[in-house]
Order: C-alpha cells, then sequence, then structure tokens
C-alpha cells in the first residue's frame, strides 16, 4: 500500500503546513552565468579571433568557437547548485543533513558585500559566483564539525531562506558586526609570530 499526498478535497485546514516527501526538492537553483558573462565568453571569442585571423581567418574562426565554446562549457559544467529536500541541504559540493541545519539569513547589495567580506568568519564553508551577487548565510549547528555556517550567492535567497523555514525579513541586529582588523602585530595580541 503506498502513501498519498492530500488532495484539494481533503478536510484539512487551509491554514495547514505543506505536506512533502522526504526527498521531494524544496528548492533548487543552478548558478549558471549570467547575461553579461556570456558576452564576456563572445568577447574572449572575438580577441582570439582577433589573434588568429592574420594568420588564417578560416583557423582563426575555428580557434574562436572552440575556445569560446569551450570556455562556456566549463563555465555551465561547474555551476554549483543550492539544492533543499526535506531531508538535506546542497551547496556546491558540500551537502549536509537537514536536523544540522540552523537559521538562515539573506543580504542584498551592501549587507552582502560586507556579510561575504569583511564580516565573514575564515572557518566558513563559502561558494561564490562573481555573476551573482546576493548571499545567503546558513548557520550549522552539527557540534562536530567546526565551520560555523556556510555563505554561498543565491539569485532568490529569501526563497532559499523560506525553503529553509526561515523567515527572510527577520534579521538578526548582530548579523554583519565585525571587529577592524589590528593594523599590526603589536596591536593584536592574538598575532603569532
Amino acid at each position: 500500500m503506498s502513501a498519498s499526498l492530500p488532495t484539494p478535497h481533503d478536510d484539512a485546514p487551509a491554514s495547514s503546513p505543506a505536506v512533502t516527501a522526504p526527498g521531494e526538492v524544496l528548492f533548487r537553483e543552478k548558478l549558471v552565468p549570467s547575461v553579461g558573462t556570456w558576452i564576456l565568453v563572445v568577447v574572449f571569442g572575438l580577441a582570439v579571433f582577433l589573434i588568429g585571423a592574420p594568420i588564417s581567418i578560416p583557423i582563426g574562426t575555428a580557434v574562436a568557437v572552440v575556445l569560446a565554446g569551450l570556455l562556456g562549457v566549463i563555465l555551465t559544467a561547474t555551476s554549483p547548485v543550492l539544492e533543499v529536500t526535506q531531508d538535506s541541504l546542497q551547496v556546491g559540493r558540500a551537502h549536509i543533513e537537514r536536523r544540522y541545519v540552523g537559521r538562515a539569513e539573506a543580504f542584498r547589495g551592501d549587507a552582502a558585500r560586507i556579510a561575504a567580506g569583511p564580516a565573514a568568519d575564515g572557518r566558513a564553508y563559502m561558494c561564490f559566483r562573481p555573476w551573482v551577487s546576493p548571499v545567503v548565510r546558513i548557520r550549522i549547528e552539527d557540534p562536530a564539525d567546526p565551520t560555523p555556517y556556510w555563505l554561498a550567492n543565491a539569485r532568490h535567497p529569501e526563497d532559499l531562506v523560506r525553503a529553509l523555514g526561515g523567515d527572510p525579513d527577520e534579521q538578526d541586529e548582530h548579523a554583519l558586526e565585525y571587529t577592524e582588523p589590528a593594523a599590526s602585530p603589536e596591536d593584536n595580541p592574538g598575532w603569532r609570530r
């Protein structure tokens, strides 16, 4: 006998949480290159053509098409995937069970730049692509894991936060606090020689 999902005609209240299968994908996003990145790939191909054209136009064209195509394939093939299921979270090559996933926060604009830059913890797992600006910080609550959080680009960070059970409008008031680095070793008592 197989289990079935409720239908709209069931007597479940309208406000009940969505029922999902254990392996059902709640959120999936592949960070493929942006239009601007594809324009740069075309410009790269044109530059290769200009280098090869004085030797031979057909050879210059062939080399330009092959190299630009290869670059496009590499950029697409290495684009990380962000995926949330009921049981797990995958960010690029990293994978973790949902029971170890804590609070998730979405950042855009200057807040994203600060979260991914000066406020970032060096122990964090980071998955960035230069063609995506928004950032999501996902706390890791595994006592055996020294990684405090995962930090990744996402085109739809609020949707990712919602898929992880969070509220994208709720921000920790101390979320982006950081201290300026010491100017010299003498100013930093933790500096080792």
